[in-house]
């Protein structure tokens, strides 16, 4: 499937700032959730590494979620 223009942007947002990229493309409430919970993972893996394991799996989650919104 082609990815539009907006797609593609919204999946570049998403790379850098996960979640955003939902919010960009309309889905507010899934992408500000997912943004939250990447930023309290990274605050928290400051003090445990396991924390770090779940901000990238967090992050990973919003790549997908963003590539599922643009192909819908």
């Amino acid at each position: 499937m082609m990815i539009d223009r907006e797609g593609a942007i919204a999946l570049v947002i998403s790379f850098f700032l996960p979640g955003l990229g939902l919010a960009y493309r309309g889905d507010y409430k899934k992408g500000i959730g997912i943004f939250a919970a990447v930023v309290i993972c990274h605050i928290i893996s400051i003090f445990s590494f396991t924390f770090s394991v779940i901000e990238f799996l967090v992050w990973a989650y919003g790549m997908y979620a963003t590539y599922a919104e643009v192909n819908y």
